[in-house]
This record gives C-alpha cells, structure tokens and sequence, in this order.
C-alpha cells in the first residue's frame, strides 16, 4: 500500500508539474498582454473632452509625442481676458481635463501625470502656447469611478425636484474632497439657500452693468442651435434655459433690462430657474498658484462625477466667487476652511430632468497635428 501510495503521488505530481509548465507559459502571456495595453491618446481625448470648462470655452489642445507621451497646451482665443484675468479658472479646468484623461485610462491600469508645467497660462497670450507635459503611467490604485460616468455628466440648469442630496451621498463628496487635502461644506438650510440665490441674482445684475464684461459674454453665447452646432462651444441659450431672443436682447440691449418692468421680469426669471434647490456646496482649498488650481479641478473632476454617479446634478455660482463684492459677503456668511484655505467653488446640487447637453469640439480638433 505504501508503494502503491508514493507511486500514484509521483504519477500526480509530475502531471501536475507538467500541466504547469505547459500552461504557464501561456498565463505569462496574457498577464503580460494585459499590463502592456496602453490607452491612445485619442480614446482617452475622446472621453476627457466632455467634461466642463469655464463657459464651455475648452482651452485644452493637445500633441502627441509618442505612444505614452504628449503636451498640453492651450488656445488664448478661448480665455477670458476680462472675466478670467489671471486664468485661474482655466487653470482648474485643465485639471479637471488631465483628470478625466485619468479616469478614461482606469480601465487599463493607467493614469496621467503632468511632468513638467512650463508657465501660468497667460490670457494676454496671442499664439497656441505650451502649458505642461502629460505622460501615461502605471496606477497602482484602482479606479474607482466608471468612465462612462464622463460621457453622462451634464450641468443642470433646470428646476430640481426640491430634495436634499442624501446624507450618504455628502459623506462621498467630503471623502473624496479630503483626499485632496481640500474642505467641503454643505447646507439645507432653505433660508440660507434663499439668500444665497438672491446674492447670486444681485451679483449678475452688477457683472451686467461692466460693459467689457457683457462684451466678454455676447461672444460667448450661442442665441440658437445652429450657432451652438457650428461653434461648438460656449454657452448655448438652450443649456442656460432661456430663450435666445431674450438673451440677445439682454446683452445687445442692455439698457432696456436696467430698470422698471423688463428688469422685475428678468430678476424674477433668473431667481424662478433655481426653484427646488434644496442643497448649496462649497470647497474650500489652498488656491494661490498654478499646482493649487490643477489640484482643486483633479478634486472637482471627481466630486462632478460622484454627483453624476448618484443621479445628480450640480450647477456653479460662479459669480459669486470672481465678483469681489459677493466674495466678500460669501467670506463673512459661510462657514469658512481651516488653514487660511479659500472658499473657491460654491454650487447648487440636486436632481432634476436630464437637461440638454452642450456641443463639444471633436477629438481631431483638440489634437495638434
């Protein structure tokens, strides 16, 4: 029997030993296949150019050097001179570029890295200039965020449905924010949430009033959809939930909106558009120089997309935060960051019908050939 067992173990083993060595050469093979697969820049692009810019300008261009390297640059002819001197928010928005580029790249293990940021972007600038270098790399960490999440995204300028973002929801947000090292607050309070709109109300009458800014914003707006179609960019009347006319009249008319009747009209439409907000978020972060703004839109790139992820919505106040008299009232009204950090992004949260979806420039056009 003891022959019979030690016979019948060797016959296993050495089975077992050659199955292993026939089959592991080809598991080698496809681990390997698997860890080499890398993104082309144009699938990634092709995800990343949904996501948000500031006035859906979409400044990004990008060349590709190799197989895992590329540059980051940006067109000057779509900044914001008047409203966005210093290119901070452009800044933020290529953050939130470079992290989409992430996120599309999860799926295979990757994620992108800027190497080397060459200079502020400056929107005085009068030619395409070189921002940064991107590079793809190995992610040890896996995504945790779909990519399809970035094609679903929208910004909801609609009615909400007047409930709150779950408490759930918000322990997602703050999470993710502190992984960043930034802070998120949150409110329900529906008078707090009142003034904040009627503030945000104000605030745009003001902007309206400079006449470089209304300038600034004509040539941004797409009256009808033909325009928003051809262009493929800007605020297009149909995503702001106005109608074109109005709007043309607004801008190009200006005076007659500044008073009596017209004016009532228009400050009781704009605060109506906000019926049902029932939640106001705000980030607080270090906010001084190119490498905080980067970091502040890889956060809000994420955050955005846990929103998308629960079925919500988000809208910015931009306002309130590049006007300097409304940043001043906001610093003395909300609960403000530890650290000397900044307040720099308050938006509405909630849920509502899926609203219309703005037109994006392609992928060959972000491409430098």
């Amino acid at each position: 029997m003891e022959k019979l067992s030690r016979r019948n173990f060797i016959k296993n083993t050495s089975a077992g030993l050659l199955s292993v060595a026939i089959l592991n050469p080809i598991g080698k093979l496809f681990a390997s296949n698997k860890k080499e697969i890398i993104p082309t820049w144009n699938e990634l692009i092709d995800f990343a150019r949904w996501c948000p810019t500031v006035h859906n300008l979409q400044p990004h261009l990008v060349k590709i050097v190799s197989e895992t390297e590329a540059e980051l640059y940006y067109d000057p002819s779509r900044l914001l001179p008047v409203g966005d001197s210093q290119s901070i928010f452009a800044t933020v928005a290529m953050g939130i570029f470079v992290e989409n580029l992430t996120i599309a790249s999860g799926i295979y293990n990757k994620k992108i890295v800027i190497h080397e940021i060459q200079k502020p972007i400056n929107a005085n600038a009068t030619t395409i200039t070189l921002f940064a270098k991107l590079k793809i790399e190995k992610c040890d960490v896996i995504e945790k965020l779909s990519r399809d999440l970035i094609l679903k995204r929208k910004t909801s300028r609609l009615h909400y449905d007047g409930n709150p973002i779950s408490n759930n929801t918000l322990h997602k947000l703050k999470s993710q924010t502190e992984e960043f090292d930034h802070e998120f607050f949150s409110t329900s309070d529906l008078n707090f949430i009142k003034s904040i709109i009627e503030m945000n109300q104000q605030t745009l009458f003001e902007d309206l009033e400079s006449e470089l800014i209304r300038d600034e914003l004509d040539k941004l707006f797409r009256y009808n959809k033909e325009e928003a179609e051809t262009k493929k960019d800007g605020l297009w009347a149909k995503c702001m939930g106005f109608s074109g006319s109005l709007m043309k009249s607004v801008f190009t008319n200006h005076e007659k909106w500044t008073k009596g009747i017209r004016k009532s009209l228009l400050s009781h439409n704009y605060k109506n558009s906000f019926k049902g907000t029932s939640t106001v978020c705000w980030f607080g972060g270090d906010f001084e120089n190119t490498d905080h703004w980067l970091r502040a839109g890889r956060m809000f790139a994420r955050n955005w997309l846990l929103l998308t992820q629960e079925n919500a919505y988000l809208q910015p106040f931009g306002s309130l935060i590049t006007n300097e008299n409304a940043y001043k009232q906001i610093n003395e009204k909300f609960t403000q960051p530890t650290n000397n950090k900044k307040i720099w992004m308050i938006f509405r949260a909630g849920y509502s019908n899926e609203p219309s979806r703005s037109f994006r420039l392609s992928t060959d056009e972000i491409i430098i050939k």
